[in-house]
């Protein structure tokens, strides 16, 4: 004799699939969008070259309208793939002009010791 599932049995394996996606992003942060060109928040560079730093990469979009940031961290906050990661963060700080598409962001985890560079389309 056979026993007829319940509706709860088959809905398991979808909530469980549901609650891990929710747990990875759960762990993640999406820093708030940085204010300068070059942001060190990893304490690795000292002032006076993150401020000549950040001076270049403002004449770099005054001469040419393509945005460049740099971003140190210490720790990428995120159990994602780097590239995943990055994107959604360059994605929710909007770098570049949005028609042109003109952004790049330099990400660098240095206890990591890895880095990724995000390209906005227009600059492929």
């Amino acid at each position: 004799m056979r026993v007829p599932k319940r509706g709860g049995e088959r809905a398991l394996p979808i909530l469980l699939i549901a609650l891990v996606a929710i747990n990875a992003h759960a762990a993640e942060v999406i820093p708030p969008k940085p204010d300068r060109y070059f942001n060190d928040y990893a304490g690795v560079v000292p002032k006076a070259a993150a401020d000549r730093f950040n001076e270049q990469l403002a004449q770099f979009e005054r001469e040419t309208s393509d945005q460049v940031v740099v971003a140190v961290f210490p720790r990428m906050q995120s159990d994602s793939d780097i590239a995943d990661y990055t994107q959604r963060v360059a994605q929710a700080w909007g770098v570049g002009q949005k028609e042109r598409r003109n952004g790049v962001v330099l990400f660098v985890f240095t206890q990591d010791r890895k880095m990724f560079i995000q390209v906005g389309y227009g600059l492929e």
